[in-house]
């Protein structure tokens, strides 16, 4: 799998970007980070499955669930990624909390999606990028079988794909094979799915996606007022928590955008 390493992201996610439609970037988050995130997904899934049949978990807004989640929101060099795609006018406008258990049977179910919803009707084709999502892998999924990300190279600039008559094998889709603390970046736009787990590795993931500001938010956050008083500048920008003047948001030229200031300053 052709990936970027750390110190030439800046260089080449465009590129990548535009052309594939998705990256990987290797040791997004280090050992550290990723123990401490599993324990906080893990402590999350004993809550859920104590109300639930199921074993698997897609939890959505799950920032408020733990603290340790909000570093997300701007964690770097990975948000410097989304803000090349997107520009700094941006905030959180989705998440979600995947649980993955080894699977029985398959399901049967179309699997092959593209992300943003009804922006796949409402908006005449081609249709823009609009967002990108990032997904942090926590457990071992370097090896097919796992539940992985499957993409579809390239099938950003596609409407549409053939469906096989029978199931999800798609020609050209390709298995993101992450080792822990890896990023995936992707354009709302690209086809992909999850395979499904047939190992005996529980798969764990979180998943962050990025719009405009001036774009409705799809979760409701709803951030504990406690968890909301420890934001920094560009992470209550991200999390969305001082939207409440519309103008600002369509204006940025002429209002604070944290996020811009950061990266300009440090690009003096």
């Amino acid at each position: 799998m052709d990936t970027v390493a750390p110190e030439r992201w800046s260089a080449r996610i465009g590129e990548r970007l535009d052309r594939d439609g998705f990256v990987r970037l290797p040791g997004a988050l280090d050992p550290a980070r990723v123990e401490d995130l599993r324990d906080a997904v893990d402590a999350v899934w004993a809550r859920h499955r104590a109300s639930s049949a199921s074993a698997a978990l897609h939890l959505l807004a799950f920032l408020r669930e733990d603290r340790r989640f909000v570093a997300l929101l701007d964690h770097r060099p990975v948000i410097d990624v989304v803000a090349e795609a997107l520009g700094s006018n941006i905030f959180m406008y989705h998440a979600h909390l995947d649980v993955h258990p080894p699977e029985g049977e398959p399901s049967t179910s179309w699997m092959w999606h593209r992300d943003g919803g009804i922006q796949n009707r409402d908006l005449e084709a081609p249709r823009p990028r609009m967002s990108v999502k990032v997904a942090y892998f926590l457990t071992d999924v370097s090896r097919p079988g796992r539940g992985n990300f499957m993409v579809l190279p390239g099938s950003h600039l596609r409407e549409r794909i053939e469906r096989p008559p029978v199931g999800n094998d798609v020609p050209g889709a390709v298995a993101i094979l992450a080792e822990p603390g890896d990023a995936v970046v992707f354009d709302r736009r690209l086809w992909h799915m999850r395979s499904p787990n047939r190992s005996s590795v529980t798969r764990k993931a979180l998943f962050l996606a990025y719009t405009y500001r001036w774009v409705r938010p799809r979760d409701d956050l709803r951030l504990p007022a406690a968890f909301v008083d420890d934001l920094n500048p560009v992470q209550r920008q991200l999390a969305g928590v001082d939207a409440g003047d519309p103008f600002p948001l369509w204006m940025p030229d002429r209002s604070p955008v944290p996020l811009r200031d950061l990266l300009d300053d440090e690009t003096g």
